[in-house]
């Protein structure tokens, strides 16, 4: 499936939980492909619209804040109606304290993102040093390449990888706020998938907004015995009467069930784009 491209986008580096996914996509197919790294979800999907041999690794889930409207809202929108989605797969959230020192008492500094900062506040408030200097940088990677700039007692808030790839002591590990959380990946291009028998189809339709349309497609899906695994809706545009709802089900595009599932969404529906059947994770 991923033969014919020879280049991988990610969303940042410096051991960023995308380029942590994109590890476990190599591994999982056997691949080594150059990898580019962009700022942002909407850099990634613009740079694989307009480049057919290029795949994206993004983030579409967190555990405890849920769907990635900007993953979504960026693909449904490519110019190239073949982009879409080929994988997923899914990475536990691990934030560290990473520092050359090797002792966590010594700590006098924290160079970090702002996301960083929030996801760990509890942390920082409860187990560093009251006197703590932060240091704002823009993104991980920017946080481990500052820390040649300060002394030794200075730290950041990073991954495995990161302290793998700057040979940094990790200190602490998931200081996040929130346990148990996990980030899930899909991987978008311009290609095809095959049944596995272990599929799902994420699709997005067109809808007006009026009272119980939504009932009406969940209908679609209880009269074929289809399960939904998930279901969100957003305004088109800001445009209260009509709405975009994004659904997430069992099964792969080329059943045939699934042709007559969409036949009948289609007649529900102002339009509905397919953004990919895949092997669930």
């Amino acid at each position: 499936m991923f033969e014919d491209f020879n280049e991988i986008v990610c969303l940042g580096m410096g051991g960023s939980y995308s380029e942590i996914a994109k590890d476990k996509l190599f591994k999982a197919y056997d691949l080594y492909l150059y990898q580019r790294s962009m700022g942002s979800i909407k850099e990634c999907i613009d740079y694989v619209d307009e480049n057919a041999n290029a795949i994206a690794v993004l983030p579409v889930e967190t555990t405890y804040k849920g769907i990635i409207r900007e993953t979504i809202d960026n693909l449904i929108l490519t110019k190239n109606q073949n982009v879409q989605i080929l994988g997923e797969t899914i990475v536990p959230v691990n934030d560290c304290i990473l520092s050359k020192t090797t002792e966590f008492y010594s700590i006098s500094g924290l160079i970090a993102n702002p996301n960083a900062l929030a996801k760990c506040k509890t942390f920082i408030k409860e187990e560093m040093p009251r006197q703590l200097n932060v240091v704002i940088a823009e993104s991980m990677d920017e946080s481990a390449r500052l820390l040649s700039n300060y002394n030794i007692t200075y730290s950041i808030i990073g991954t495995h990888k990161t302290a793998e790839l700057y040979n940094l002591n990790v200190l602490k590990e998931h200081i996040e706020d929130f346990k148990d959380n996990y980030r899930r990946f899909i991987v978008i291009g311009d290609g095809k998938t095959f049944k596995t028998g272990n599929d799902k189809t994420s699709i997005v339709l067109f809808l007006d907004d009026r009272q119980g349309a939504l009932l009406d497609i969940v209908q679609v899906f209880v009269r074929y015995n289809i399960n939904i695994t998930q279901i969100n809706s957003k305004m088109m545009n800001n445009n209260q009467q009509e709405q975009a709802v994004f659904i997430d089900f069992d099964g792969h595009r080329d059943e045939q069930l699934i042709q007559h599932l969409f036949q009948d969404l289609c007649l529900q529906t102002k339009g509905m784009r397919i953004i990919g059947s895949y092997a669930q994770f």
